[in-house]
């Protein structure tokens, strides 16, 4: 930008991604009086490669963040409520979970959609653009805000006082502003497929499979109607790399190697290709804020090592966030210091969790044979109520 060139056009805060981090962030600012861009580099309603499990957890933050958009959700007819888990282990006997929070599954297209409808309806404060690749960060103290943000090829630029990035494993606020980059042992690839005409499937029971020659992975059978379900199958990054595995073959091999999923897939339609997709997992503690921004959701490495689930860790960062970033206005204060108590609020909430998922999580790399100790643990009422907690 030179001298004889306008300012950019500024905002409070701007807010990379409107996936459920970044539009629980903008919804959570609806009675700030903050003025915010929220920024997705695609055009909604768009696709996103993910189980489509809408966790407890996901539906209570919502609940206190937007009631009303909530309400509207749970008339939405493209849901199933999810009321069960059911693990299949080994080829044991399966165990049923049964949930008491109010879970669903979702597509995803569906429900970033109606989270960001919710953006426009309820938050007067937020302007949305859709379609718009940021590919530049630049830290500029000679304008209103700190940072400019913007398109180097349209040369089209926006400043701020503050930036989240929302914009998942792959973000370029995460690139520019931190030194995080991606380990092996803290990510793991997946691929998932939509099947009609599958055999067998609960309307509100989540399935997962696990079989020894397929660790450390797992398969998932979520239900979207009577014969539509999201299937999945994810390992771990570093496994991935040491067995020269290939996921899409891995994927239909785990259904040939079950008898029960074969049975019940023998019939079944695939619709459209398996799509592949990264996981940044929460089993370690990565820079998540600084001066002047912070990170949410996937950008922030907060997906559960275990359960490989992220929308209810995401959505939970995009309120605490939004929550930061009201005080830091309040205090005029954006400095590192302060913003850091982000991490530490949020940490307290997922913190816990995080880290029993982690041990499990490598618990079960070292010595797979855990896993059938677990299934026989799983039978005892105490250990069902901890798997909950987990899932």
């Amino acid at each position: 930008m030179t001298q004889k060139q306008a300012p950019p056009p500024h905002f409070d805060v701007i807010i990379i991604g409107a996936g459920p981090a970044g539009a629980t962030c903008a919804l959570q600012l609806r009675h700030s009086k903050l003025n915010v861009l929220l920024i997705d580099k695609a055009t909604f309603p768009r696709s996103k490669t993910c189980g489509d499990a809408i966790t407890g957890r996901s539906i209570k933050t919502l609940v206190r963040c937007c009631p009303e958009l909530l309400q509207q959700f749970r008339s939405f007819p493209q849901k199933t409520e999810i009321k069960h888990t059911r693990l299949n282990i080994n080829r044991r006997h399966p165990i049923d979970i049964h949930w008491v929070n109010e879970a669903y599954c979702c597509r995803r297209v569906d429900f970033d959609q109606t989270l960001l409808q919710g953006v426009r309806q309820y938050a007067p404060n937020v302007q949305i653009l859709e379609g718009f690749q940021v590919d530049d960060i630049v830290q500029d103290n000679t304008l209103p805000g700190k940072y400019l943000v913007g398109n180097s090829k349209q040369q089209r630029y926006f400043s701020t006082q503050f930036l989240v990035g929302s914009d998942g494993t792959q973000s370029i606020v995460n690139k520019k502003l931190t030194t995080t980059r991606l380990e092996q042992d803290h990510h793991a690839g997946a691929v998932r497929a939509y099947f009609s005409g599958v055999k067998g499937l609960h309307l509100n029971r989540t399935e997962v499979f696990v079989l020894p020659e397929f660790m450390p992975g797992y398969f998932w059978v979520f239900p979207l109607s009577e014969d539509t379900a999201n299937v999945g199958f994810g390992m771990l990054t570093r496994s991935i790399a040491r067995q020269k595995v290939n996921l899409k073959d891995s994927f239909y091999a785990f259904i040939q190697a079950s008898a029960e999923l074969k049975a019940r897939f023998d019939e079944s339609t695939q619709l459209g290709k398996p799509e592949g997709f990264g996981l940044a997992l929460g089993s370690r503690r990565v820079p998540m804020s600084g001066d002047h921004f912070l990170l949410t959701g996937d950008a922030a490495s907060l997906i559960d090592p275990a359960s490989g689930e992220g929308i209810s860790n995401a959505i939970v960062s995009g309120k605490v966030a939004a929550e930061t970033i009201v005080l830091a206005f309040q205090k005029q204060d954006f400095s590192a210091d302060f913003v850091k108590d982000y991490e530490k609020k949020l940490f307290k909430i997922i913190g816990k969790e995080l880290k029993t998922s982690t041990i499990l999580l490598r618990s079960f790399f070292v010595a797979p044979w855990l896993l059938d100790l677990g299934a026989y643990l799983m039978a005892n009422p105490f250990f069902k109520r901890l798997a909950k907690k987990l899932m």
